[in-house]
């Protein structure tokens, strides 16, 4: 008897109050160097379902841990997404949200594009295919 997904159950009773979205995966690839010696982060674009949630206190305590300040969520994302792997070379996945989404997410007033938030950590990953992510608002925008 295969198993049960619980996620699945549980994610069609929060529909009612807090509705998944669409946002869209910057996946980090590595990095190219140009002739200066210079790294820029190169990144893979997908689309994924998202269920977006307030951190909760314990969490926070595991963020904490690992000393990541800042203005943070917890995502549910239907994606393999991943945080800094150093070894591999890759910066950590990074997420678009729908503008309007997030009270934070002003847009660059300069160009309009929305602010992009870092997986930070992977709290938990389930049979289903689904994460559960920190993300981290960051500074940059995306392009």
């Amino acid at each position: 008897m295969p198993g049960i997904n619980l996620r699945g159950i549980a994610n069609r009773a929060i529909q009612r109050v807090n509705p998944d979205v669409m946002v869209t995966i910057n996946r980090s690839t590595g990095y190219e160097t140009d002739d200066a010696g210079t790294q820029t982060p190169t990144y893979e674009e997908m689309t994924a379902r998202a269920q977006v949630q307030p951190t909760s206190y314990s969490d926070q305590q595991k963020l904490d841990g690992l000393n990541i300040q800042g203005v943070s969520r917890i995502v549910y994302l239907e994606a393999d997404v991943t945080g800094i792997i150093r070894i591999d070379k890759r910066g950590g996945d990074q997420i678009v949200f729908p503008p309007g989404l997030m009270p934070e997410d002003a847009p660059d007033p300069a160009t309009g594009a929305s602010p992009v938030w870092q997986v930070t950590a992977v709290l938990e990953a389930y049979a289903s295919g689904w994460r559960k992510c920190s993300v981290t608002l960051q500074a940059s925008y995306s392009t």
